[in-house]
């Protein structure tokens, strides 16, 4: 039974690293004025916002010579999706069946306004075919799909996305949610050829509320929100420059982080699947290893409900979940449904961080064991 409290949910928010911490803190002194005025205090704060939209462009790819602060990646989807996207009665945009929320949703208001939308299913796994998302893509305004799978950790191909689309339909605008990529893949690389790409800071060890929309210079979104000239007229708003300078502060640190973080996920990763193949099909991964970046394990449940296994988890001081956090009120996750998983078969979600330890992972495969009874092991 575990004593200590075990947090592997870090795919819903993380703690404030101290890095980041100190850098906001820092920022809450000292750039403190309006960055929209002229005098010497203002002309600070805007130099800080600045530096921390240069940090960016070196995390996510200097390509996206614009960075636009907003809310959190919420905001930054909606503002790519229907800012690019929004258009005549028969603009056509496409995304997957399993695209996170903040898409989704977004998309379902462009279709009442009269666009055309589609997305594209998922294979049984999780894994996006980039041919079928390119061949729906043709004639499309705006193809916005995911990275990493905010509930199920798979990669979506983006490299080879973005060859087909440049050589089938190069008018057809790429957005992306790096949510989850963010600090686990290496994103210059990676997302060569996008046009927007959306991160969020309490993903990566910021505050929350922050977020950006990095935009190549061939975006050109319409604003959702109208009043100051601010951030090019696209977020009007007198800007959050310490969140700002927290969301690159802890930008800088998942990258910087990565290869040591990443190995050791990789490690820890492969101890809880090696620890859950004694359930049986009690208790089994949704996808593969190697479909999925290391440190996030979409686990398939049965014989016990999600809501349950995570009530005696929870009384184990040993916390994870059923799904995304932003439809934690529903008893099963939509992704399921969208692969195809039967009705009796839930859905846990296991997500690791910076510091995790294998001591985690064990108690979590003892609490586990512990919820469900009979299970081996």
């Amino acid at each position: 039974m575990a004593n200590a409290e075990v947090y592997l949910d870090h795919a819903a928010s993380t703690s404030v690293a101290p890095e980041v911490r100190a850098a906001l803190v820092g920022a809450i002194e000292q750039s403190w004025a309006n960055p929209s005025s002229r005098h010497a205090p203002g002309v600070a704060a805007s130099r800080a916002l600045e530096r921390a939209r240069e940090a960016m462009r070196d995390a996510v790819g200097t390509r996206f010579r614009r960075v636009v602060f907003t809310s959190g990646a919420t905001e930054a989807n909606n503002l790519a999706v229907l800012g690019l996207g929004r258009g005549g009665r028969r603009r056509k945009l496409v995304s997957t069946a399993i695209d996170h929320p903040s898409i989704l949703a977004a998309l379902d208001h462009a279709r009442r306004l009269g666009a055309q939308v589609e997305r594209v299913p998922p294979g049984p796994t999780g894994e996006i075919d980039v041919e079928r998302l390119a061949a729906a893509a043709a004639g499309a305004a705006l193809v916005a799909v995911h990275v990493v799978h905010n509930e199920l950790g798979t990669v979506v191909d983006i490299p080879a996305l973005v060859e087909i689309l440049a050589r089938t339909t190069p008018e057809t605008r790429l957005h992306l949610d790096a949510v989850q990529a963010l600090g686990k893949l290496d994103l210059p690389l990676h997302l060569a050829g996008a046009t927007s790409v959306a991160v969020t800071a309490h993903k990566v060890y910021g505050p929350k509320g922050i977020g950006a929309l990095l935009l190549a210079d061939e975006a050109r979104p319409r604003p959702l929100l109208f009043g100051g000239e601010q951030q090019d007229g696209l977020r009007p708003g007198t800007e959050n420059v310490p969140g700002a300078v927290a969301l690159a502060a802890a930008s800088r640190l998942v990258v910087a982080e990565r290869p040591v973080v990443g190995e050791r996920l990789r490690r820890l990763d492969e101890r809880l699947r090696d620890g859950v193949a004694a359930f049986g099909d009690r208790l089994a991964p949704l996808v593969p290893a190697g479909r999925a970046v290391p440190g996030l394990v979409a686990l398939a449940l049965r014989g016990v409900p999600a809501e349950v296994f995570l009530h005696r988890l929870e009384q184990q001081h040993v916390y994870v979940s059923a799904g995304s956090a932003c439809h934690a009120r529903h008893a099963r996750s939509a992704v399921l449904d969208a692969l195809g998983v039967p009705p009796d078969v839930g859905l846990i979600r296991v997500s690791m961080g910076r510091g995790t330890t294998e001591d985690d992972i064990d108690a979590f495969l003892a609490a586990a064991r512990a919820a469900l009874p009979g299970a081996a092991g």
